[in-house]
């Protein structure tokens, strides 16, 4: 997830529309590689049939959340 503020100039004054990426909360880019990697697996075990992307990926952030003990 990508989130947006705009970008100050030195003089401390906000320039408008001008976007600024903000750090990812720790562990985050760990957990989606983990959840990229499981769905892949899942796509892969069923001939990559579109239509179930979605399937794929909540099935396995269920199986993260139960890994972490959520």
């Amino acid at each position: 997830m990508k989130t947006t503020a705009t970008k100050q100039k030195a003089s401390g004054k906000a320039t408008p529309g001008v976007p600024m990426k903000m750090d990812a909360p720790p562990g985050t880019e760990d957990r989606l590689a983990y959840i990229a990697t499981a769905a892949y697996y899942k796509a892969e075990a069923r001939g990559f049939m579109p239509g179930q992307e979605l399937d794929d990926w909540l099935e396995a952030e269920a199986k993260f959340r139960g890994a972490e003990g959520h």
